[in-house]
């Protein structure tokens, strides 16, 4: 009978899903033309499938309409289909639902697995990513949207590139190997033969990418690692120390790390010298944010400032362009409770290890935000971080979901941990 009720439900389930993906496909090639992107009925029904599914089987339901369309079925909006159609006006927004639903499967398979087993095979994801990023030192390395770096990896389908920047991989698996790494010296931290070991470890993302030529992610490496250390209880006098190392080297790293950026660091000073060179893009974005003043100017009603990075380095403007002031703080609200639920996540992890690896994913959003959005308000130079969960991006997407997953993970030994604890008690 057990068996047969089983049976049923994973019928019924199947049913469901097929259903719904139907359903999808009826919809999502009727869409409102609106702008140079038309608004998909796609996206109304990918919030009824959640509501109707649950979220679990709607990821598997947009994913099968996803996989239909890249296999020519026309599907997408206008009743187009094939791989060709990502390279279109629409194609941003198919790769970056394709990205986040890839991104939380993979995050709800992680969740599933205990975070220490994860970090048990840490050579071998550190291997995987290594290697990922040193083929960008090579001639597969390229370099996309006119940046300085070359730190993607892509391949080509017909006149479609698609690309993956193996940096964002490379941080969800530093925070793993550095926090097994932290975990296991924790009591021997302050020896100095130890700190030096912790300290080689991680250097080396940060060469790395120094190598690449992507400022922006170097920083983001170096505040992850200043964070985990940190928490590990690093002696201030070494840190001290690395800010002097740091300082001494900066003379001999002149040309390569400030020289070519100084105007980005006087524009915000001289800004009237420079606004119409390097600091014109700022100019953009904040005339674009204040123009949406208390309630914004209505979605899709904004992008006539002729701001180019507005999906990536400058979504925040797109927030209070679009939905104004209090499109722009929901955005800060959000992060907030993002970074502060890792936080709890970190102070209640069942040891050491799953504390590190919260406080890693925290360092890691939180700087990255406060950076970007520095950025917009003009407040810091430019230098290519882009706004987690909210800037286009697959390769940032789907590893920040990875990085979701892990904490995930963490948060449910706690609670198992918890649970376990009020049931053996003693009354």
């Amino acid at each position: 009978m057990e068996k047969t009720a089983s049976t049923k439900n994973t019928t019924y389930t199947l049913v469901a899903i097929a259903l719904m993906t139907a359903v999808i496909c009826v919809l999502a090639p009727l869409s409102l033309p609106i702008g140079p992107v038309p608004i998909s009925m796609a996206t109304l029904v990918l919030f009824l499938s959640i509501y109707v599914l649950g979220w679990k089987k709607a990821t598997i339901s947009v994913c099968l309409y996803i996989l239909l369309g890249l296999v020519g079925v026309p599907v997408f909006s206008g009743f187009t289909g094939g791989v060709s159609k990502l390279a279109g006006a629409t194609g941003g927004y198919i790769v970056q639902l394709a990205s986040i639903c890839a991104g939380l499967v993979v995050a709800i398979i992680i969740s599933q697995i205990d975070y220490e087993f994860i970090a048990a095979l840490w050579p071998v994801w550190g291997v995987i990513a290594l290697v990922l990023v040193a083929l960008t030192y090579t001639g597969l390395g390229l370099n996309v949207g006119g940046t300085d770096d070359t730190a993607w990896l892509g391949i080509t389908v017909g006149s479609l590139q698609l690309t993956f920047q193996p940096s964002e991989l490379l941080k969800i698996v530093f925070i793993i190997t550095f926090s097994k790494h932290l975990s296991m010296v924790r009591e021997h931290i302050n020896e100095f033969k130890t700190f030096l070991l912790v300290a080689l470890h991680g250097l080396v993302p940060i060469g790395l990418i120094f190598k690449q030529g992507d400022d922006g992610t170097m920083l983001v490496f170096v505040f992850m690692v200043v964070s985990m250390m940190f928490a590990a209880g690093v002696k201030p006098v070494y840190f001290l120390g690395g800010a002097t190392l740091v300082g001494a080297v900066i003379p001999f790293l002149w040309d390569r790390l400030i020289a070519d950026k100084l105007d980005r660091f006087l524009c915000l000073i001289y800004v009237d010298d420079y606004i119409m060179e390097t600091g014109w893009q700022q100019y953009l974005g904040l005339r674009a944010l204040g123009s949406g003043q208390l309630w914004g100017r209505g979605f899709m009603e904004g992008g006539g400032t002729g701001l180019y990075a507005r999906n990536n380095d400058f979504i925040f403007t797109v927030a209070g362009e679009e939905f104004g002031f209090i499109g722009a703080m929901a955005v800060l609200v959000l992060i907030a409770l993002i970074v502060w639920e890792l936080w709890r996540c970190a102070i209640t992890a069942r040891d050491r290890l799953g504390m590190f690896m919260c406080i890693g994913l925290m360092s890691m959003i939180g700087f990255q935000s406060l950076i970007n959005i520095g950025m917009t308000l003009r407040l810091l130079p430019v230098i290519g971080i882009t706004l987690p969960f909210f800037s286009s991006g697959g390769s940032s997407v789907a590893t920040l979901y990875l990085g979701v997953g892990l904490a995930l993970s963490v948060y449910y030994s706690s609670r198992a941990r918890v649970r376990n604890n009020i049931f053996t008690k003693p009354l």
